[in-house]
Parts: C-alpha cells; sequence; structure tokens
C-alpha cells in the first residue's frame, strides 16, 4: 500500500506454478509470462521491485502471506496476521 496524489494505491501480486499452460487474457494490456531471471530487467512499478525481491528472497520459501507498506524509500513487510 502507499499513498500517491491524495489515493491510496493497494496492489495484490500472487505468486503461482500453473499445472498447465493457458493463454492470458486482459484489458489492461498485454501479459506476458516471464522467467524469474528475467524479472531483474523488466521496467516496473517502484512497489513491485520491493515485492519481487521480497519473494526471492523469502516469500518463496514459506507459506505465509505477507503485507507490504511503502514509505517512499523503501517497503517493509510483515506475514499478514490472521485473528
Amino acid at each position: 500500500m502507499r499513498e500517491m496524489q491524495e489515493e491510496v494505491r493497494q496492489n495484490y501480486y500472487f505468486f503461482a506454478r500453473p499445472k498447465q499452460n493457458f493463454d492470458l487474457i486482459s484489458n489492461e494490456g498485454i501479459l506476458k509470462w516471464f522467467s524469474m531471471n528475467e524479472l531483474h530487467e523488466l521496467e516496473m512499478p517502484y512497489t513491485a521491485k520491493y515485492v519481487i525481491e521480497h519473494y526471492l528472497k523469502k516469500g518463496k520459501y514459506t507459506e505465509e502471506m505477507y503485507v507490504g507498506v511503502a514509505d517512499g524509500d523503501k517497503v517493509e513487510f510483515i506475514p499478514f496476521p490472521a485473528f
């Protein structure tokens, strides 16, 4: 989450390994599959770089969901609490 121009922006990122190939369809642009090795070369939003970095270092080794809050310099991640 982050605030930008007096608007709270909330993004959802999902990482998965599909069991089969399927067509990607979107009305918001072109969708394409990328290998993990290609991700560092892509142009992407500020927060997305932090999400991918967190996933590669920690997230892919756990089943936990995380919440990230951006402060302009970094994104802090905490496990999403269930209560």
